[in-house]
């Protein structure tokens, strides 16, 4: 079990340090944008991806409301 923890741990930080923070930065920008202007965010799942998109709708509304 310690093992798979730790190949799970090393996988995580692998795939963390790869994500380019800039353009993170972006999108958060593009949807701070979006909020100040009242715009519309459109989050499309089908299939499986449904599930995902109802939280990341959740989510965001949350984030709105703030």
């Amino acid at each position: 079990m310690d093992d798979l923890l730790s190949r799970y741990f090393s996988e995580f930080i692998q795939i963390l340090q790869r994500l380019d923070q800039g353009k993170i930065e972006l999108m958060v920008e593009l949807l701070r944008r979006t909020r100040d202007r009242y715009g519309r965010l459109f989050i499309l799942g089908v299939g499986g991806s449904a599930a995902n998109a109802s939280h990341a709708v959740n989510d965001f509304r949350k984030i709105v409301s703030v």
